[in-house]
């Protein structure tokens, strides 16, 4: 772990969250809380974890009482110092510090792809939401065809799956072998990024998990939640779950 605390605090990791906020991060972001709104009620108290360096935090605080959590301490201190509007907490997404049932909903955007430990996470979300609470998660859909087809038309910022046209080809006809393969069989694809000589930055290159709305459809539902939505269209081309380039999985936790 400690390699891992070490690249989301590195100085050159921060400033690219930081220069992509203040780029043009919002303009997805916006249609990340659009989603949120649609399913979870204005005041509530929701927990925005993996929050980076505290945008979407301060998007959410207009409707609810937030609190942004993140692994990386130089984000969080970034966030503090430029977001007063809401609570930022150090946190480890797999032991969090807060007590059962502590929120209304429970979120995370862009986040999960960088989790190893998936089931361990959903477990810590799912154990600090109350009871018939939400636990919602927005995606990058890596398995999408759809992102494979722009990434051969435009292969810059898609090195995550393929470093020229033949490779992203490649990686068009496993997005279309494992997406047919979840619907029938649904597990966890996991891929180990050399983020650490990596020379680029960002574009999940250093994602983990190549997350799945099915996947998490199933790991939901053996947790005894049910899985109220799994495509987020406030998003451009995400309307179907097997095609979706962003997915947005909403799961109500039981109230036994």
């Amino acid at each position: 772990m400690k390699k891992k605390r070490f690249h989301y605090a590195t100085e050159r990791y921060v400033n690219k969250v930081v220069s992509w906020q203040e780029k043009g991060l919002k303009t997805y972001l916006i249609s990340y809380v659009d989603f949120v709104k649609k399913y979870v009620k204005p005041g509530s108290r929701i927990l925005d974890l993996g929050c980076g360096a505290g945008l979407s935090s301060s998007m959410l605080s207009k409707d609810y009482n937030v609190t942004g959590a993140d692994f990386s301490l130089p984000m969080i201190k970034y966030a503090r110092e430029n977001f007063k509007n809401v609570t930022f907490r150090h946190e480890d997404a797999r032991k969090l510090s807060f007590k059962d049932g502590s929120f209304d909903a429970v979120m995370a955007c862009g986040f999960i792809e960088h989790v190893r430990e998936v089931d361990v996470v959903l477990d810590e979300m799912l154990r600090v939401v109350k009871k018939k609470g939400l636990v919602i998660i927005v995606s990058p859909n890596w398995f999408s065809p759809l992102r494979a087809i722009r990434g051969i038309v435009k292969p810059k910022g898609y090195e995550t799956i393929g470093r020229n046209r033949l490779q992203i080809f490649w990686w068009f006809l496993k997005a279309w072998f494992y997406s047919a393969k979840k619907l029938i069989s649904p597990k966890y694809v996991f891929r180990n990024p050399d983020i650490y000589n990596e020379e680029i930055v960002g574009d999940d290159i250093d994602m983990e998990y190549i997350a799945n709305p099915y996947d998490l459809k199933s790991a939901f539902e053996k947790r005894g939640c049910r899985v109220l939505r799994l495509t987020a269209p406030t998003f451009r081309f995400s309307y179907t779950a097997f095609l979706a380039i962003w997915f947005g999985v909403v799961a109500k936790k039981s109230g036994k």
